[in-house]
């Protein structure tokens, strides 16, 4: 039995064919991507338009990745080091909370640092 990726993807929310093109497109098949893209332009979203949210995503993408690889800078790590204990479990929360997750992880070893230091 076929699936009707066409009947489907007419009852689907423009915001939600927009992620199964763009965001998620990795987990569909090749068929649902399709139907998105026909539904899409049959309610009038234009190929530019779709391509500005493509290069959009991308650069968000590689903006968050960008943010994880980011190493602590000097001050943290002197701040890390003489302050150590709830300082330190608090600046790394923050630091992973907001995408940091090499900050947050440099926090903890220059915390372990402080533990062989003493």
């Amino acid at each position: 039995m076929e699936f009707n990726f066409k009947k489907t993807m007419k009852e689907t929310p423009g915001s939600e064919l927009i992620r199964i093109i763009i965001t998620n497109r990795d987990e569909y098949q090749e068929a649902a991507i399709g139907a998105a893209d026909i539904e899409l332009a049959r309610r009038g979203l234009a190929q530019d338009e779709l391509e500005k949210l493509k290069t959009r995503d991308l650069w968000e993408n590689g903006k968050t990745a960008f943010k994880a690889t980011l190493p602590l800078e000097i001050y943290w790590k002197i701040l890390s080091f003489l302050l150590p204990g709830l300082f330190q479990l608090i600046l790394a929360g923050y630091f992973k909370a907001n995408g940091y997750d090499k900050k947050a992880s440099d926090v903890g070893k220059w915390t372990i640092s402080v533990c062989f230091f003493t």
